[in-house]
């Protein structure tokens, strides 16, 4: 008895040391956390690569349409998701929305189909409920103000070093921060 609790005791310690081997193997974001950023920012970077504002406004709209219908995520919710993101960055809306709510393209639960304005969809597959988030005017008008120096740093690098990343980094952060009701709109469709 006491050598299979032995063997249990070393082969969970196994298991642990390589779960955290395979953590140190991804790959590493741009991303410098602040003691101001909610818990979640540091996992969506972790997943798109780096803060930006889209990933971020997309995390946010996921996180409130999944509570909008009640469901855990992952498994239990079909998103569709509407908007001119057929490119960056407009598209790394998708990515946040990915990691907000758990739903994927290659879970087939998450769909994108190009569009005029920003809508998502979203369904508890469980319960039926459903709802409609779309981003406010005043958050879109917000978005398009201009972005300041475009220019890369004087050695060439073009992500965590300019100041444009770090007025992209900024704007990120206060989406992040922003009241809900500032930035979406939710409704229920009969």
């Amino acid at each position: 008895m006491l050598r299979l609790f032995l063997m249990f005791c070393v082969g969970g310690f196994a298991g642990v040391c390589l779960a955290e081997d395979a953590v140190e193997k991804l790959p590493r974001p741009h991303y410098r956390p602040q003691e101001s950023d909610p818990g979640w920012l540091k996992n969506a970077a972790q997943f798109h690569g780096h803060l930006g504002p889209m990933m971020v406004f997309g995390a946010r709209m996921g996180m409130a349409a999944l509570h909008a219908v009640g469901a855990k995520g992952y498994f239990d919710v079909e998103i569709k998701c509407e908007g001119p993101m057929a490119k960056p960055p407009a598209s790394c809306f998708l990515d946040g929305l990915q990691v907000s709510t758990g739903a994927t393209m290659g879970k087939r639960n998450l769909e994108w189909v190009d569009g005029k304005k920003i809508v998502v969809y979203v369904k508890n597959t469980e319960t039926g409920k459903t709802a409609v988030a779309q981003p406010t005017d005043a958050f879109l008008e917000m978005l398009r103000q201009p972005t300041g120096d475009t220019k890369a740093t004087s050695d060439g690098r073009k992500r965590g070093q300019s100041r444009n990343d770090r007025h992209f980094d900024d704007l990120a952060r206060k989406i992040a921060a922003m009241p809900e009701k500032e930035i979406l709109t939710v409704r229920y469709p009969k």
